[in-house]
């Protein structure tokens, strides 16, 4: 059967848009609330919503990998008699009509009341309705079905045939959709009569297989296998074999050709070419469609770039306003640092200057009257000072040496800081009282005789 088309669902994206309708295109189920509701359940995991659906479990990673167990009675119903369950093989819908099943069912009820439990009982009944039984026993991995059905179909009828996808059939749709191809799908019973001969007259004649390695996605399956009567329940085919052409059409991949029972290659490819031909305005207004979202993309993109561009060159001219506005500002606190220490290192000056001045003041009234000329005891004392000022006085042998100091010190024109050295033998005279030293010794004490030279040094020049 076609697939419909799906009413646009409110508050849903595009992508999740896409993934409604490919939900719808595995389960084969109309209503969408329904398969909203199984993708929301799964967040939007579209295989996860599928496998959920269909009673699938998590695949295997590799052939080589332990099967794992069957699934429990209670969630999937047995084989009807008669059915094939070894090696894999699952149970196909028989190619016959829904009253037919319904008398083998009747007449064959007696016997099933006796050997079935009642979960089989549930499953007879079901399949009276014409409900195909679930397969029991077989794999679970639907890419492992499609290669294994590649590979068999190659031991049996050679290489030459189209190129098959080896993929689920969800990833096959995906991929059809993705590079807007169109999707031949065909479905194989080993039972029919006519698979034989359909598969080597015309799948592997090379004008059906050159045309379809040119112009579409082919992929098989065969339907005693899990996942091709997965396929056979969501296409409905009434014989085999079964060939079905699926093009993208508003987001959803819709069956829009089918072709029932053997076909020769000509007919065959005569028949692809039309229901192409008939459809391929469905692939030219999707490539439309993608190439316009894919410009309005481009557009975004671009204007997002320049939008960021933008914002990155705004952003620079605000570091670089911002580091200006901080380089200002350190040159100007370092301006006022400078100027305060300046005014500091001023208002210290100032300061020591009135110290000194006022120490001047207050050591005149230390030194002591200078002595007469006539005395015994007077020593004459020459001071050259350091701008070439001479300087004379008299002190007697018993005055201390900081006499001398505080004479020098009073004269307006001695250094603030000095040292008194003698002429000859040149040393300095511990003049200056400290507090080590506070009564520095007398005249006649450092050896001084009836006149003496003696030399200012200005310890701060």
């Amino acid at each position: 059967m076609e697939h419909s088309d799906s009413e646009e669902e409110p508050g849903l994206t595009q992508e999740q848009m896409d993934k409604l309708a490919q939900l719808q295109d595995l389960t084969g189920i109309e209503d969408t609330q329904i398969c909203r509701a199984l993708l929301e359940s799964e967040g939007w995991d579209l295989e996860g919503a599928a496998r959920d659906h269909l009673g699938m479990q998590t695949e295997p990673n590799n052939e080589n990998d332990p099967p794992l167990p069957p699934p429990p009675v209670n969630q999937v119903p047995n084989l009807p008699p008669g059915g094939n369950v070894g090696g894999g093989v699952m149970w196909r819908r028989p190619p016959l009509s829904r009253l037919l099943n319904l008398f083998m069912f009747v007449m064959g009820l007696p016997l099933r009341l006796v050997t079935s439990s009642v979960q089989q009982a549930i499953d007879l009944l079901s399949g009276m309705f014409g409900v195909a039984p679930s397969p029991v026993g077989a794999s679970i991995n639907p890419v492992q079905d499609v290669r294994r059905f590649y590979k068999e179909f190659e031991d049996q009828y050679g290489v030459e045939h189209p190129p098959f996808f080896t993929g689920s059939y969800a990833q096959v749709l995906e991929e059809a959709k993705k590079e807007l191809k169109f999707l031949l799908i065909y479905l194989h019973s080993e039972e029919h009569q006519d698979s034989d001969r359909f598969c080597v007259n015309t799948l592997c004649n090379p004008q059906v297989v050159d045309y379809a390695r040119n112009n579409l996605l082919f992929w098989g399956c065969s339907v005693s296998r899990p996942e091709g009567y997965r396929v056979s329940e969501a296409l409905r085919e009434s014989t085999y074999p079964f060939l079905a052409v699926i093009v993208l059409r508003q987001n959803r991949m819709v069956v829009v050709g089918r072709q029932e029972g053997n076909i020769e290659p000509a007919p065959l490819v005569e028949w692809l070419e039309k229901t192409i031909r008939d459809y391929e305005a469905f692939i030219v207004a999707a490539r439309a469609d993608r190439d316009e979202r894919n410009f309005n993309r481009e557009i975004r993109s671009e204007q997002e770039a320049a939008f960021e561009e933008t914002l990155r060159q705004d952003q620079e001219l605000e570091t670089r306003r911002v580091e200006e506005e901080q380089r200002q500002q350190a040159e100007e606190d370092e301006k006022q640092r400078v100027e305060e220490e300046a005014r500091q290192t001023i208002e210290a000056e100032h300061q020591r200057k009135n110290e000194i001045a006022r120490q001047k003041l207050d050591l005149v009234s230390e030194i002591p009257e200078e002595p007469d000329q006539s005395s015994t005891e007077a020593i004459r004392i020459l001071i050259k000072l350091p701008e070439g000022q001479r300087l004379e006085r008299r002190f007697l042998s018993t005055h201390s040496l900081k006499h001398i100091y505080y004479f020098v010190f009073c004269h307006p024109a001695s250094p603030d800081e000095f040292d008194i050295v003698t002429n000859f033998p040149r040393r300095t005279l511990a003049c200056k009282p400290t507090p080590e030293q506070p009564e520095p010794p007398t005249l006649g004490e450092a050896g001084f005789g009836r006149s003496e030279m003696l030399f200012v040094n200005d310890l701060q020049a």
